[in-house]
């Protein structure tokens, strides 16, 4: 997903109250989920909570720290309890209690089971949230993950998403293992949004013209959809 100018101007913004509470991105690493989030953000003029900053301000610690000290396991824990507080409005955090939102979650918080009931339960789901899937062939979303650091414009997410902070892609298991297990999950999301060798700009454009489409009622069943 190189970066690239703006295409043509996509659809007007919508009214407040046609959009959902909360958008949330989801994928695996590299898919650009911080650099969307961040231009999705800026032009709906909402705050983008990215659950990995939200984690390492919190705690002191990167990611990589985290796994590296504690584990996995804890992060995920760590992980859940910090979107729980960003999507549910019964264990939510006064910080954050925006009327309108953009999630960015870590490709991993999919495997949490508290995590899809949020997203996908039909009893547990967190209201006014829809949920969007950005991917791309695995040996982009990989290349995107190892560029360069010094690199002005990457294809992947900037320096929170470099390497440095990827600890799964030195872990033992496969990365090939790890998204065909995340597959399923990912696959729930309301919206799946095809990021190979588009500008983030026009998957931003994308988004846009899908959410003038939206409903704002959060008991509306939306059926899943790609572009």
């Amino acid at each position: 997903m190189s970066a690239g100018p703006a295409g043509p101007a996509s659809s007007p913004m919508p009214p407040p109250e046609s959009l959902p509470r909360r958008v949330v991105l989801t994928g695996f690493m590299g898919a650009g989920k911080s650099t969307v989030g961040r231009l999705l953000a800026e032009r709906l003029r909402w705050p983008l909570l990215d659950i990995d900053s939200l984690i390492t301000a919190e705690h002191g610690l990167s990611v990589a720290r985290i796994f590296a000290h504690h584990g996995e396991e804890h992060f995920r824990r760590l992980e859940a309890e910090t979107v729980a507080r960003v999507l549910d409005p019964m264990h939510q955090d006064p910080a954050y209690e925006h009327n309108h939102a953009i999630v960015a979650l870590g490709g991993g918080a999919i495997e949490t089971e508290d995590v899809r009931d949020l997203l996908f339960g039909e009893a547990t789901s967190a209201p006014g949230t829809v949920t969007i899937f950005l991917t791309a062939p695995l040996p982009e979303l990989l290349a995107r993950c190892n560029a360069a650091p010094q690199t002005t414009q990457t294809t992947c997410d900037e320096a929170d998403e470099e390497t440095a902070v990827r600890p799964l892609l030195t872990a033992p298991e496969p990365p090939e293992d790890r998204l065909a297990r995340r597959l399923p999950h990912y696959r729930r999301a309301h919206l799946t949004v095809d990021t190979s060798g588009v500008p983030p700009a026009e998957v931003v454009g994308r988004i846009m013209d899908w959410l003038s489409g939206t409903e704002s009622d959060a008991g509306h069943s939306r059926q899943p959809a790609a572009l």
